[in-house]
Formats: C-alpha cells, structure tokens, sequence
C-alpha cells in the first residue's frame, strides 16, 4: 500500500468519527433512559450496553491514537485495522439512527 492512500484512509475516516462524537452526545444523554423500568437496574445486559456506549471516547482514543502510531513505525495495515475500532460504536448506532429515520 502506498503511503498516500493509507494516509488518506486515516485521515477521512477519523473526520467522520470525531463529527459522531456529536450524535454519541445525545445517545449517551438518552442511554440513562434504559434505566427507567423498575428492575432495569439489576439487569445485567442493561449495564453492558450502557458501557459499551459511554466506552465510545475511550475506543476513539486507542483507535486514533495506535492508527497514527502504527502508520508513524510504517505498519499500514496495523494502521488501518486500528483504525476501524472506531466502527465498533459508528456502525450500531448509525444504522439504528438510519433504519429508526426510514422505517
């Protein structure tokens, strides 16, 4: 791989997934709502999904960060698949956002 398109592969992709941080706002906000129904407290997949939610700066830091030091000791392929870690939270909660938009 050349170096230019990896660079663009990191590049363009992290823009997206800094801009989510916005709709990440809102749906961390509306994930306490999961909490409403009595019980809901004590449910085990109620709190892994809030985590996993609340966890997304957290893999958006790694993911940024091991990209741009994987593409630095010019590992591009490693740079590349850390750089996906991101779409572990995109591509969830962006398909939800569009199948609730169009259904």
């Amino acid at each position: 791989m050349s170096k230019k398109k990896v660079l663009a592969g990191l590049i363009i992709p992290q823009i997206i997934y800094v801009l989510f941080i916005l709709v990440w706002i809102f749906v961390s906000i509306a994930s306490v709502m999961m909490f409403d129904s009595p019980g809901s407290e004590n449910h085990l997949g109620v709190w892994a999904m809030f985590l996993l939610i609340i966890a997304y700066p957290v893999g958006l830091l790694a993911g940024l960060i091991m990209s741009w030091v994987s593409f630095i000791r010019r590992k591009y392929r490693a740079a590349l698949l850390w750089n996906g870690i991101p779409l572990l939270w995109v591509l969830p909660i962006g398909g939800f956002l569009v199948y609730a938009n169009f259904s």
